[in-house]
């Protein structure tokens, strides 16, 4: 089953799909937004309409481990963004932030990264999940060991069957919850969220608690997962101070992890319109159509599209691209080679 980069608004289709949002892109275009006004390209998506529609503040998403801008190349966007990095997140390691970029590139840019640890360590386990056996943490069953504090990490929030219930594992940091909800499906990923967050805090006194005979199994997660979103790529922006632009690239990169120890997030994204690279060489690499036509015809003698290597004489393979690094977008760093 493939796995997406979502937004909150992604249905969830059936066969399901594995789906992930995480905020670095709504950030990027909350930025965006908020320099440009509401982002009308033409025609108009319904993820573009999505995006005008949600709002994030530093109640959903804390400054202090996030970053965000959006603005010109001429103003400097891409060296304030930099240097925000540095500042907040000494460690970050961008890929999509550019070296550089034209003047006149308007450049949307998030950047989150939020680790969280469980002060006591759950205990490795093996489960099973949909017929499968995965790693997976939770309590080793020891009255005298380690699981009265780990007991001491979960609350139960709701529980209505041995299928249907919503935990909450306390990690280190008191503003975050690292929440796990076994709940039914909902129509799309916001309606599944809205459904977990309104049944917490259901259940009090012993009833929030692990007892002691109570058994806890979580399957170990970990991901590292890109998203391209097409729709938004190509299409001409509308707008006084945007017109004449259209998005070259808009992804996300989301990283997670959710094992006995804790629980990560790490994401960048970015919207990048940089305009037509600057002509320094003319390398076929990509499908191409050749043409025999004498100069008074209106059609050719011989058309042929070339789609792949059977027609050329193969060299051998090439190496595999080195993994992706600062840098300017194709077209305006050094040549290759």
């Amino acid at each position: 089953m493939p796995s997406v980069c979502a937004s909150l608004s992604t249905p969830l289709l059936s066969p399901r799909e594995d789906l992930v949002f995480c905020a670095a892109f709504a950030l990027a275009w909350e930025r965006l937004r908020a320099r440009f006004g509401p982002i009308r390209m033409d025609p108009q998506p319904a993820l573009a309409d999505a995006l005008n529609a949600t709002a994030l503040g530093a109640e959903v998403v804390d400054p202090a481990w996030s970053v965000a801008g959006a603005g010109f190349g001429g103003e400097g966007i891409v060296e304030a963004l930099r240097a925000e990095l540095l500042a907040k997140i000494p460690d970050a390691r961008p890929e999509y932030l550019p070296e550089a970029v034209p003047p006149d590139a308007l450049l949307a840019y998030g950047f989150l990264d939020k680790v969280l640890k469980f002060e006591t360590t759950f205990a490795a386990r093996e489960g099973t999940f949909k017929g499968a056996r995965v790693r997976a943490f939770g309590l080793d069953g020891n009255p005298f060991g380690a699981d009265p504090a780990r007991r001491a990490q979960v609350v139960v929030h709701d529980w209505t069957a041995p299928q249907d219930f919503v935990l909450e594992l306390l990690a280190d940091d008191p503003d975050s919850r690292v929440l796990v909800a076994q709940i039914p499906p909902a129509e799309t990923l916001a309606a599944a969220v809205e459904r977990a967050l309104g049944r917490l805090d259901r259940l009090d006194g012993a009833a929030r608690r692990l007892a002691p005979d109570e058994a806890l199994l979580i399957p170990r997660l970990g991901l590292d997962l890109e998203g391209r979103f097409g729709e938004l790529v190509g299409r001409p922006l509308l707008g006084e101070r945007v017109r004449g632009k259209r998005f070259d690239e808009a992804k996300q990169r989301v990283r997670f992890h959710l094992n006995e120890g804790g629980a990560g997030a790490s994401a960048e994204a970015v919207m990048g319109s940089y305009g037509p690279p600057p002509r320094r060489s003319f390398l076929v690499t990509e499908p191409f159509l050749v043409l025999l036509q004498r100069r008074a015809a209106n059609a050719p003698y011989l058309a042929a599209w070339v789609e792949s290597t059977a027609w050329m004489e193969v060299l051998g393979q090439v190496a595999p691209p080195a993994p992706a690094g600062w840098g300017a977008p194709a077209g305006w760093g050094p040549p290759a080679g």
